[in-house]
């Protein structure tokens, strides 16, 4: 991590451990961590193979433990979990979510075989559509007590499907299911049952959340396209399949899904005919691998003729990493990272033809996260994108934030603008812009005025940390309880925790420990703690909350150490800078993000200041530690620094404010 020789920390701090060695650290699963990795929490040392930095994995285990990531400790193990949630969000009203619930119950009591239990459930809803009849007191264990199939199609998936049922089918509990059910009207009410009887882990190490209908209808209606085939790579029980016969107005024979999920294709094939009552063939949906199987190019593939072909592709695809390391890599097309969205995403453009649309959901860490720079950059040098859409968290038991992300496969001018939208809010960027961001990062935070702020702000001379500056963590001792006190013992000295952090200053603090570095798990150097003047700041924040440490005091993981060395600037101007409204307001729009990582510290601007700027600036500084209230006077000077007018003054004051105030 830090490789400068002014920067070398102790060298057991730069400590490289695999994905199982850090979900073994935090006491999470192997997934949850790869999730993790997706929404930014913790960044890896490395892609190829996965790994972390010890240290930071740590730092993440102290957070979640002291309670400032609460929502990730809930999350914690999830997937070795065996809760069983209902997707409320892909219900469409209380009657089924109660329905699903008595079926859950059932299932869980009775100990039910999955698979036979969709089955049964499949026949009470051909029922209840009036498919087929069930002979009156009759069980619905025998097959043929069930006549009068409407359809030779329906009929023949039925009947492939019951011998392939392994376990026990007249268990009592399969009745009482059956008979629960008294209607249907969810199209996809096959799909909620199967999701919500799967175990959360489950679906966890599937990365199968599936999607609920709004966000697929809006999918579906938004988009300019013409055309007659349409196709869901990782369809699940068919839901975007089901939608598309709707909306689109396509023939059944051109609407193709395809999924490696056995089950799923079993309910996705049902539902499909279910959604087209005058339809009485063998839908063209089928259980492949996508990414493996499906239009590999290779001479004896039957499925080539997909190549560059379909007109519309839309998916929520999973967002876990794809366990399968088969891909050949002539079908990667140049993606070197592991996430199963990143490899849908490369693989469906292969099978859109020219000018044809792709729609998909994907997690939020998409748009910015240093691994996800190669599915980017294809992206932007293959399509048009036409809209970004925040959708925010949309699945139960999901921390992550979805987006959606709609383009068209075509070259993009240096002028093509794409909409990015939000709550019902909508402004227009440069899709050029995006490329010449660091690693083509998707700032979608920023709106074309804001970009010009920014970026009047960088034409600013100035000087930056890269480079001119060292860093160092707080202990990580191991074990909180057996190392820090609340009350001074004998031998103990101040340590300084991130929450006894504010700008510019250091609250008195509350916490006490006995400086033995060997019996640490973790240490900087003891020349950066006792330094003569220091920074210290908060690691998890959203916001840039430094303050003045000339008392060689000691701190904890949570407050990280910053020893500015700018050749021309003291480190109470840094200080200055690191606190003010221009920096929070780059932060906030260019990083976005909950940690302050270096990476981003090493970016911002310092502009280059006559002697006697510096010195008014010093002098402010030091009258604020003193206790007395000169912020509004330091921030005009660091305004008068980037040569804001007022309007632009007023514009950061603003943005900071409502981020403040939990409206930005």
């Amino acid at each position: 991590m830090h490789s400068n020789a002014s920067i070398i920390q102790s060298t057991r701090l730069m400590i490289p451990v695999s994905v199982d060695s850090a979900a073994s650290l935090i006491g999470v699963s192997n997934a949850t961590i790869r999730n993790w990795v997706k929404a930014g929490h913790l960044t890896p040392a490395n892609v190829r193979p996965l790994s972390f930095w010890k240290h930071e994995v740590i730092d993440l285990k102290t957070a979640i433990g002291s309670g400032a990531l609460g929502r990730l400790r809930k999350r914690a193990n999830k997937s070795s979990s065996g809760v069983i949630q209902i997707p409320k969000e892909y219900a469409g009203n209380q009657h089924l979510i109660k329905t699903v619930q008595r079926i859950v119950d059932t299932f869980k009591s009775e100990h039910l075989d999955l698979e036979t239990t969709m089955f049964f459930v499949s026949l009470r809803v051909l029922e209840l559509r009036s498919e087929v009849q069930l002979t009156a007191s009759s069980s619905i264990h025998d097959l043929t007590s069930f006549h009068s199939w409407r359809r030779r199609s329906i009929k023949s998936e039925i009947a492939h499907w019951q011998p392939n049922l392994f376990t026990q089918t007249d268990k009592n509990g399969y009745g009482i299911i059956y008979f629960s059910i008294d209607c249907v009207e969810e199209d996809d009410f096959l799909g909620l049952v199967y999701q919500s009887l799967h175990k959360e882990g489950d679906r966890a190490n599937k990365g199968s959340y599936y999607t609920p209908s709004s966000v697929i209808n809006d999918s579906l209606c938004q988009q300019a396209f013409s055309g007659d085939s349409f196709l869901d790579p990782c369809c699940g029980t068919g839901n975007y399949l089901i939608r598309a016969s709707k909306i689109l107005h396509l023939s059944p024979d051109n609407i193709y899904g395809f999924d490696s999920d056995r089950l799923a294709i079993r309910i996705a094939r049902l539902n499909f005919l279910l959604a087209f009552p005058a339809y009485d063939s063998t839908p063209n949906i089928k259980c492949l691998n996508t990414l493996t199987e499906l239009a590999t190019g290779d001479l004896l593939c039957e499925t080539n003729h997909f190549l560059s072909s379909i007109d519309f592709i839309a998916t929520n695809p999973p967002w876990g990493a794809y366990k399968n390391s088969s891909i050949p890599a002539h079908q990667s097309c140049g993606i070197s990272a592991t996430e199963g969205f990143s490899l849908f995403l490369s693989k469906s453009l292969t099978l859109l033809r020219d000018d044809g649309v792709l729609s998909f959901v994907l997690p939020e860490s998409f748009l910015k996260i240093r691994t996800h720079r190669d599915i980017r950059s294809l992206i932007l040098g293959n399509t048009k994108i036409v809209r970004i859409v925040k959708l925010g968290r949309q699945f139960t038991g999901v921390f992550t934030k979805a987006i959606r992300l709609d383009v068209i496969k075509a070259k993009a001018d240096r002028e093509w603008t794409l909409a990015i939208e939000d709550k019902g809010n909508t402004f227009f960027v440069e899709q050029s812009r995006f490329a010449e961001n660091g690693h083509q990062s998707f700032d979608v935070n920023v709106t074309s005025q804001e970009d010009f702020l920014i970026r009047k702000i960088y034409e600013t001379k100035h000087v930056t940390l890269s480079g001119h500056a060292e860093w160092a963590l707080g202990i990580v001792t191991g074990n909180n309880e057996i190392h820090v006190r609340a009350q001074r013992e004998s031998g103990m000295e101040a340590v300084i925790r991130g929450s006894d952090i504010s700008k510019f200053l250091i609250r008195a603090p509350q916490s006490f420990i006995r400086f033995s570095p060997n019996s640490f798990q973790q240490v900087a150097r003891e020349f950066y703690y006792r330094a003569p003047e220091k920074l210290i700041y908060k690691f998890i924040s959203k916001s840039l909350i430094f303050a003045y440490d000339d008392r060689k005091r000691l701190t904890l993981n949570s407050a990280n150490l910053l020893i500015p060395k700018l050749p021309e600037h003291g480190i109470k101007v840094v200080l200055a800078f690191l606190n003010s409204a221009v920096f929070q307001y780059i932060f906030m729009k260019k990083f976005s993000t909950h940690k302050v990582l270096r990476g981003d510290l090493e970016k911002l601007p310092f502009p280059v200041l006559p002697t006697d700027s510096q010195e008014n600036i010093e002098m402010l500084v030091d009258e604020i530690i003193s206790g007395r209230n000169r912020i509004e006077e330091l921030e005009e000077l660091i305004f008068s620094s980037f040569h804001l007018s007022d309007d632009e003054i007023r514009q950061v004051k603003q943005t900071v404010k409502d981020e403040q105030n939990g409206k930005a």
